[in-house]
């Protein structure tokens, strides 16, 4: 299996770092798990990132596993670019910049 370059834009940094502060607010433990889940997805987007569902736009979408968040993504060749690491009850394509 080859790998990805993945590369998080700073808008969806911006989202994962809120969503830890977020949960840490609320328990050390829950932020420690969110963390995981976010790391677990980065670490899979580098190797299966061709795996997850597209949409007619081309995103794709790679949803956490034990949290309300999606990370939105693009492919191009080798490389994935982290659109957004949304939750899952935001306002739906609130990240599409057109």
């Amino acid at each position: 299996m080859s790998s990805f370059d993945v590369e998080v834009l700073p808008q969806a940094e911006a989202e994962a770092r809120e969503a830890l502060l977020w949960y840490f607010k609320r328990s050390p433990i829950a932020a420690d798990a969110f963390q995981t889940d976010l790391f677990d997805a980065m670490d899979g987007l580098s190797e299966t990132a061709k795996d997850w569902p597209e949409d007619e736009d081309g995103t794709r979408h790679y949803h956490f596993k034990h949290f309300p968040y999606t990370v939105m993504y693009e492919v191009i060749d080798r490389n994935v670019t982290v659109l957004a690491i949304a939750h899952q009850r935001r306002r739906p394509g609130y990240w599409q910049v057109r």
